[in-house]
């Protein structure tokens, strides 16, 4: 038996074991995903296209996913997919997932999510489906993570010692990084909402990873802020019995940008 990933460019591939065969999300060979048989396979393509406007959500994290989970569900052990932490985005406070949906986004991202959930457990209703496991991922972040999104400039300068330019970064979020999010994948035998369990204030974050690598974060960071971040006022985060702590945090994205400045 083997174990599948299904986009090789996403953050998540990265961090699974070596030996987990990958292959990109363009142009599947549906004919291969049947002819083998596999242990767990773990669908983690998009996860990086939710700032993208132009972006057509729903034929690709809905009826694609599903075409996907289709061809696999008959010869694989396991099949784990993503949706989002925020689908629960109305919230204050703790959530989980026994908790109704209740999100407002300025785009179809959300929706192709909340679609592919709710079209799984209609399978799932009718007896099929049920080696899906849905996993509901809050702000996972390494530094594979596209230079457009926040974490990805910051890792990006860190890396290279470049000087940025960012927006607003006093708010809370749950963060956690990849590596946790990809362990917790693995582990995972039912659906799971997985993050920190706490909020973290992000530019104390973002100051804690330069001073780490005794950079001046004045010296190499403008602060640009005309506007609150969208994200200023969404104080929810998951409850869970075991919470990645800040320490964890720190400690994981460190070691995964040192390794890419060894490289």
């Amino acid at each position: 038996m083997k174990n599948l990933i299904i986009g090789n460019t996403s953050q998540l591939s990265y961090f699974f074991p070596d030996d987990y065969v990958r292959i990109s999300s363009r142009n599947i060979d549906f004919k291969y995903l049947k002819q083998n048989d596999w242990d767990s396979v773990y669908i983690t393509f998009a996860e990086q296209r939710v700032h993208l406007n132009d972006v057509e959500y729903i034929p690709i994290n809905y009826m694609y996913t599903g075409d996907i989970i289709g061809s696999l569900s008959n010869n694989s052990k396991r099949i784990v997919v993503y949706t989002s932490c925020e689908l629960w985005n109305n919230y204050i406070g703790r959530v989980s997932i026994d908790d109704d949906v209740s999100y407002t986004y300025s785009n179809n991202y959300c929706l192709s999510k909340k679609m592919l959930m709710d079209h799984i457990n209609d399978f799932r209703k009718l007896g099929k489906w049920n080696n899906v496991v849905i996993i509901h991922p809050f702000n996972f972040n390494s530094t594979y993570r596209r230079s457009d999104f926040l974490f990805g400039k910051v890792f990006d300068s860190i890396i290279n010692k470049k000087k940025i330019e960012i927006g607003d970064t006093y708010f809370y979020r749950d963060i956690v990084h990849t590596k946790y999010m990809v362990e917790r994948s693995i582990a995972a035998t039912k659906d799971d909402m997985v993050s920190s369990g706490r909020l973290t204030f992000v530019n104390d974050f973002i100051r804690d990873l330069y001073g780490d690598f005794k950079m001046d974060y004045d010296e190499y960071v403008t602060e640009n802020i005309n506007n609150k971040a969208r994200h200023s006022e969404k104080l929810y985060y998951s409850k869970q019995d075991k919470v990645y702590t800040y320490d964890m945090l720190l400690y994981d994205t460190i070691d995964d940008i040192e390794k890419r400045i060894e490289k």
